[in-house]
This record gives C-alpha cells, sequence and structure tokens, in this order.
C-alpha cells in the first residue's frame, strides 16, 4: 500500500456509509451524484486491491508448489 493510501477496511468503511446514506428516505438529492460517483469509484477500487491480492496471493502459493 503506497502513503497516504486508504487500506481496504477504510475504503469498504467509506463505501458502507455512503451506501447507507444515499438508501435512506431523506438522503438530499443535491449530493446524490456526487455520493454515486464516490461510491462507484471506491467500488473500482476495491475490485482492483481484491484483483491484486488474489495475483500475489496466487503467486506466492505457486512459489511454494515448486519448492517441493
Amino acid at each position: 500500500m503506497k502513503a497516504g493510501e486508504k487500506s481496504y477496511t477504510e475504503m469498504l468503511e467509506e463505501l458502507t456509509r455512503l451506501v447507507d446514506e444515499v438508501g435512506r428516505e431523506d438522503c438530499p438529492v443535491d449530493g446524490l451524484e456526487t455520493r454515486v460517483a464516490r461510491a462507484a469509484e471506491l467500488i473500482r477500487l476495491l475490485r482492483e486491491r481484491l484483483k491484486a491480492t488474489e495475483v500475489a496471493v496466487k503467486s506466492v502459493l505457486s512459489g511454494l508448489e515448486s519448492a517441493e
């Protein structure tokens, strides 16, 4: 993780908060577009992080297999 970059957990918590805000009946329409855009960005970042982690884990595991 790069300096200043949010952790997976922090991004997931922010996404959860945004989803809760957007789902409320009293969510102001004025900020709706901004919230939805940020949620979409967080989803993209979370998917990228998951994919990178999957690749790294597979690499580590394949290294263990070839060491046998």
